[in-house]
């Protein structure tokens, strides 16, 4: 049973990888298949994550991605057996628990093999406290899911809160300090992802549809105000890729293309979100709607 304290714990999601941690921990570094979350620059626990070939056997496989993550992280992973009364809410999933050593540091871990989606993921922290029920450890494990339950896949990242469709795929990422950038792609659908903060302070001096303009000079035609749940907004939408001439070749049709960018002023947790979208004008899918709609903490 976890204690109550599990619920007020938020939530990371981050390439179809989940769980929850502490409030207190934030994410010191990322890449495509790989977290590492600390405490005020005290690493606490490391996620590192790898999707099996379509032709395997599991057992060679969980040796070498054992010998490659010691290897790159210069550890040595000794094994551990199943504490007690543990269970994980998902039956797909087959835990490996371990003992890790450094020569500065020792701690606790788990490789996880997930019989649905065939992804082997490890996790572990930097601690050597026991995965009891009521701990740390146990309830981040507790809330670990390393696939989409559905065909929306969540992101909860930094300040970014938001729902894609499972077909696309992260393509590129940037988060500096006062600016985020998420970039995605589906066949020939580019989608963007903004946020910039604080929003008071960027619109101090200039109002929302100029700070648009400033960061996306490419944008034109007309402006429409609106309001969504997150807040105020402007739309721009216009076509693009190919001449009013060439647009009437049914050939060549199919490669003009219609952009959308929606940019809202999220007054309460003070940011500017940004959504960039660039598709086939015979896209159907309410894209902007899913993405500005979705807000799952």
């Amino acid at each position: 049973m976890m204690n109550s304290n599990f619920n007020a714990l938020k939530k990371i999601s981050w390439n179809s990888v989940s769980l929850k941690i502490p409030e207190y921990w934030e994410i010191d570094s990322l890449d495509n298949f790989h977290l590492l979350l600390g405490e005020e620059g005290v690493p606490k626990v490391e996620i590192k994550w790898s999707d099996l070939p379509n032709k395997f056997t599991l057992e060679k496989f969980f040796k070498k991605f054992i010998v490659v993550s010691e290897k790159q992280l210069n550890i040595k992973i000794h094994e551990r057996s199943l504490p007690k009364y543990f269970s994980h809410p998902d039956a797909n999933f087959e835990f490996f628990f371990f003992l890790w050593e450094s020569n500065s540091a020792t701690g606790r871990g788990t490789l996880i093999f997930c019989n649905h989606c065939k992804k082997l993921t490890m996790i572990r922290f930097f601690s050597n406290l026991d995965i009891k029920v009521d701990s740390i450890p146990a309830q981040v494990l507790y809330s670990f899911i390393d696939h989409p339950i559905s065909d929306i896949v969540n992101w909860n990242i930094f300040d970014l809160s938001f729902s894609t469709p499972r077909e696309f795929k992260l393509i590129g990422y940037d988060f500096q300090p006062g600016g985020y950038t998420m970039r995605f792609k589906q066949k020939r659908i580019c989608l963007t992802i903004f946020s910039w903060g604080p929003a008071l302070f960027l619109l101090s001096k200039k109002n929302l549809e100029a700070f648009a303009m400033q960061k996306l000079p490419e944008l034109k035609g007309v402006v429409s105000p609106g309001t969504c749940m997150r807040g105020d907004y402007l739309e721009w939408c216009f076509q693009g890729g190919l001449s009013n001439y060439l647009k009437k070749i049914p050939l060549l049709n199919n490669y003009s293309m219609l952009t959308v960018f929606r940019i809202i002023h999220d007054r309460q947790n003070n940011r500017l979100l940004g959504f960039f979208i660039n598709f086939p004008e015979n896209y159907k899918y309410d894209l902007m709607k899913l993405l500005v709609d979705s807000d799952e903490k």
